[in-house]
Formats: structure tokens, C-alpha cells, sequence
């Protein structure tokens, strides 16, 4: 005990430099795609040489997907070998649009750290990058290993990082128990995850023109009916959960924590398949009979299900859609079959009692089932225990206090806090003149259902208005942009290839940089460069490239505007 309070107070008194790194980490860009990340790992390759710890680089294909590896031994004598696991590459920021800032800037404002890739999971990272750090310069406290692998590749299924690792030396990169610090929330712990089944399947009829469908009932139509059928079919199959987990999942507790860490509802599909139409594409015109439609489902299979069930499953719909060709493809780096870890392993007592003496008045956290995926799967598929205890996401206008603070003050608004798919959203859309829907945009149709049922206007912050027809306004942005983000957008400095050259222009020099460019005549636009274009050249194959330049056009105006509205601040 003596011990782990002398850790927690050096860990108190060292926050500033955690908090440096954690920065340095975020500044530190490692998109994925494409994935290179080996400005990432030089911080990280830096903050350990700062605590004198050795430590690995492992680039396996030399395309800058960077892995770092170290591990020590405990002075004390043998024992478990515990391997700390945290990704270091982060989703894209997409086109900036939708930025409030330059999502690569690690600003702190108000006591919180800003940019991709913050949540999930460069904090979770970090944290383990820094518990490694304290606990190596303890080792001679310790009986048995410690391994740290912070590693590319997680979120296009691991095979260059911690799939690798583990398949050439399981013993030392996988070691006897893995722990993650993925954004699973403090009040949750995870012990297993979905099964996933990606399919391709094309569907081929007969084609004709659009009246004459006492020939042909078309591709289109063919593939509609086959996916209500295997939609039904599949997620009414039964489930054979592990008994410890079924009695798990029954306890009133573990039902809640569920529900509150991943939306309500979740309860409800946690221990069952479904089946998303992810993409559907077919047809040539309006009046044509399509022969031919292609579409991909994305099954996601419970603990106790496995993947040739449902395909056999499947194989026995195809000949009910006779005599139209239905062909099934597995997309088989995409397809993963569940993993889980047993509820019970000490180590989630460990957690479980840390975490309450943290947290004082706090519940202890409940383990729980993942909808999503991680590398925890590499773990157990090697028989490895493998657990996520992590950050808990917040963002701006998630909860319903954060919301609370903004309409403060304000007489006519009033924060509510509602799930998309809650019946509740029709009374309360019903009751206003004008909906603005800034959810995700898969939850658009839900809102304009309600919309139109209480004919209520609706406006989406999605790109679908025309121009330039929506622009007549001072700074010619359609309305579905963000006006803000736009603006910011123009904040931010760009890197770019020219000439074999990695240009750098600041923010504060962008505007200035503008420049005529011809499309069309009758149009007048100016051209600069957007954000960091040097990654594209590796993401498009064009290492023989000499130029790599992303930019963005604006109207004749709007980047002197810019400028003027950068110099007031």
C-alpha cells in the first residue's frame, strides 16, 4: 500500500510533463489511412529516451507504419508477464470543414486538450506509455515482466502491428495478460466483442425496360427481397452464450452500465446478431429493369455465434430468389470471428478495486461486452486475457449539462436530452417551427421523419444544397456549411510538396498565399493550399511525385476577408 501511494503522489507531481507529452503526441498527425506513423512514435521514441528506457522501432514493411516495443524485468523474481497495448494511429480529420480548430494543435482551453485522435486513443496511450515509464524506474519493486507496444495498424485490423508482434514472439509481446486503455469509460470494463462478418453480394437478373416487368422482376427489387429475408433470418437466429456470460448479462447492474456506456438500447443487441446494408449500388437508369445490383452487409455476430452458421444459413435463402444469381464473397481482412476473456480473471478485481480507491463515492467499474472491435481480439485469439479499462469520451454538447451551460441565460432555449431513435423526438419536433439536425448524417432520416409528420421545416448541416444558386451571402458559403468551421478552416497552416520541397506556410501567411486559378469563365476564383498535403503522396502510390498539393477555392474576396478577419482575431 506504502508503495502504490508513493507511485500515485510521483505520478501527481509529474503532471505537468504528462500532460507536455500527451500534447507533443496529439501535435504529432498519424491518420489512418494512410497510416504512417512515424512522427507519433518519435515522441514517444523521445519521452522514453528522457526516462532513459530502451526501447525498439519496428517498421515491418518500411512504409512508416512505425511500431515501438520495450520490456523490462522485475528485479523481485518471476511472475506474470503484463503487456501494456495502446494504438497510436487515429482516424483522418476528413476536409477540415467541420473543425473548430486545426485538429492537429493539442490547444488546452479551459483544462481540456483538443485534436484527432485525443479520446481514441492517444490519452489511453499515453497513460500506458507513462504507467511503463514509473513502473521501470521500479522495477526492482517488481516480481515478474512489464512489456509496452504502442502500435500502427489498429484501425485497419491490426496485421502490421500488434498481429504481428504476437505471431513473432507471443511470449514476450503477448505475454500472460494484456491490458488496453481504449475510451471504454472509468465506469465500464471490457472483457470481450462482437464477432464481424463483411459480404459482397451481387445479384444478376435479367434486364429490360422499366414497364416490362412480367419479364423480369430486376436486380434492384431481387436484392431487396433477399435482404429482408436474410435480415430476418439471420437475427432471428439463436444464441449460445457461455453460461458465466448469460448469467452475467442478466444482473440488473450489468444491464444499466451497458445501456449507459454505449446508448440505450444496447442492451438489447449486445447478445444478438444483426445485419447493416452498409452500401448498395445498381442500376444503369430510372426506366431501365436493373440486372445487375451489388451490395455489402456487415453482420455482427454475438459471443457463442460463429460465422459459417450464418453463411450456411444464407446458402440455404439463395435458391428461394431463382432464377436470378446471387454469389456471396467474404471480405475476409474485415471479418473477425467474437473474442472474449472471462469475466472473473484477478485482474479485473485489480481494476475494479483501484479504481474505486481513485474515485472516491464512485460505483466500482462493471465489465462488459464491446459492440466494436480492437486488438484485444489478437490477444485472445493467442488464448492471451485481454481487458480495456480506458479515458471516458467527452465532447461538447454529448451530455445534457454541457448543453444546460450553453442555454443558460437564454429565455426561449431549453436543453433536453433525447436519443434519435426515441419517440419522445416527435413531440418535441412537432412542437417547434424549424429543426436544425446537426447529428451524424445516418441519423438524418430519422429526424426528417418526425419532420414531416409534424410539418415541421428541417435543415441538415449535410452538403446538399446547390451552388452557387444558396450563396448570396456575404462571405458566399452555402447554408449547409458551417460558416464557423469554414472560417477556422482558413486558419490553419499548410504543408505541401513542390518541386521534390516540403513546404510549410503559417496560418497567419496562408491568405496572402491565394492565387488566381481558371475553371470556368464567368467565375472568378483563388486558389491555397489546405492543411497537410506531403501524406497523400504515399496514400495515392505517387512516391515518384515531385508536387502533392491539396487546396481549397474560394470566390474572388473571401480569402482577403479571411485574412482581415485573422488580423482582428
Amino acid at each position: 500500500m506504502l508503495q502504490k501511494r508513493s507511485l500515485l503522489r510521483a505520478l501527481a507531481a509529474d503532471e505537468h510533463n504528462q500532460t507536455s507529452f500527451l500534447q507533443k503526441f496529439v501535435q504529432a498527425a498519424s491518420p489512418n489511412p494512410p497510416g504512417e506513423t512515424s512522427r507519433a512514435t518519435a515522441v514517444i521514441g523521445e519521452y522514453l529516451s528522457s526516462k532513459n528506457i530502451p526501447y525498439e522501432l519496428v517498421d515491418v514493411n518500411g512504409d512508416g507504419k512505425v511500431n515501438v516495443i520495450s520490456d523490462c524485468q522485475g528485479v523481485k523474481g518471476p511472475g506474470p508477464r503484463v503487456v501494456l497495448n495502446g494504438h497510436v494511429d487515429v482516424f483522418p480529420v476528413g476536409d477540415g470543414s467541420g473543425w473548430s480548430r486545426d485538429p492537429w494543435s493539442g490547444d488546452i482551453v479551459d483544462g481540456r486538450l483538443h485534436g484527432r485522435g485525443v479520446v481514441d486513443m492517444k490519452s489511453g496511450t499515453a497513460s500506458l506509455i507513462i504507467a511503463y515509464a514509473f513502473l521501470y524506474e521500479r522495477r526492482h519493486l517488481l516480481s515478474g515482466s512489464v512489456a509496452l507496444c504502442a502500435v500502427a495498424d489498429e484501425e485497419t485490423g491490426g496485421k502490421w502491428g500488434t498481429k504481428y508482434l504476437i505471431e513473432q514472439d507471443k511470449h514476450r509481446w503477448g505475454g500472460d495478460l494484456m491490458l488496453c486503455a481504449e475510451p471504454g469509460g472509468l465506469e465500464t470494463i471490457r472483457f470481450a466483442e462482437k464477432g464481424s462478418l463483411r459480404l459482397t453480394c451481387t445479384v444478376k437478373t435479367k434486364g429490360a425496360l422499366g414497364p416490362y416487368l412480367h419479364l423480369s422482376k430486376g436486380a434492384i427489387r431481387t436484392a431487396s427481397a433477399f435482404i429482408d429475408e436474410v435480415i430476418k433470418s439471420v437475427e432471428s437466429l439463436p444464441v449460445d452464450l457461455p453460461d458465466e456470460m448469460e448469467r452475467h448479462l442478466e444482473k440488473p447492474e450489468v444491464k444499466r452500465a451497458i445501456d449507459q456506456a454505449m446508448g440505450p438500447g444496447t442492451i438489447t443487441i449486445i447478445a444478438r446478431p444483426t445485419v447493416n446494408v452498409g452500401t448498395i449500388k445498381g442500376g444503369l437508369k430510372v426506366n431501365m429493369i436493373p440486372e445487375t445490383c451489388i451490395f455489402e452487409l456487415d453482420i455482427r455476430m454475438p459471443v457463442g455465434m460463429r460465422e459459417d452458421t450464418v453463411l450456411e444459413l444464407i446458402d440455404t435463402i439463395i435458391p428461394q430468389y431463382e432464377p436470378a444469381s446471387i454469389t456471396i464473397k467474404k471480405q475476409a481482412a474485415a471479418s473477425n470471428p467474437f473474442n472474449y476473456s472471462v469475466i472473473d480473471h484477478p485482474i479485473v478485481r485489480h481494476l475494479k478495486d483501484n479504481a474505486k480507491s481513485l474515485r472516491p463515492g464512485a460505483d466500482a467499474p462493471i465489465p462488459i461486452p464491446s459492440m466494436g472491435g480492437s486488438d484485444c481480439k489478437h490477444y485472445r485469439y493467442a488464448d492471451i486475457p485481454a481487458y480495456i479499462f480506458g479515458c471516458s469520451p467527452e465532447t461538447t454538447c454529448r451530455t445534457l449539462s454541457s448543453t444546460q451551460n450553453i442555454a443558460a441565460g437564454r429565455s426561449s432555449a431549453k436543453a433536453v436530452a433525447l436519443d434519435v431513435a426515441s419517440p419522445e423526438l416527435d413531440h418535441h419536433v412537432a412542437e417547434h417551427d424549424l429543426v436544425i439536425s446537426l447529428v451524424p448524417f445516418v441519423h438524418h432520416a430519422a429526424i426528417v421523419q418526425w419532420a414531416i409528420k409534424g410539418n415541421t421545416n428541417f435543415i441538415t448541416t449535410s452538403y446538399d444544397s446547390p451552388a452557387p444558386e444558396v450563396s448570396d451571402n456575404p462571405l458566399r458559403f452555402k447554408f449547409s456549411w458551417s460558416p464557423r468551421g469554414a472560417l477556422l478552416s482558413q486558419q490553419i497552416s499548410a504543408t505541401f510538396l513542390q518541386d521534390g520541397k516540403v513546404i510549410e506556410i503559417s496560418n497567419k501567411d496562408l491568405m496572402n498565399k491565394a492565387v488566381l486559378y481558371h475553371v470556368l469563365d464567368g467565375y472568378s476564383f483563388l486558389a491555397y493550399p489546405n492543411r497537410d498535403s506531403v501524406p497523400f503522396r504515399q496514400a495515392y502510390g505517387i512516391a515518384e511525385a515531385h508536387a502533392v498539393i491539396r487546396g481549397s477555392l474560394r470566390y474572388d474576396g473571401n480569402p482577403a476577408l479571411g485574412k482581415a478577419l485573422i488580423d482582428l482575431g
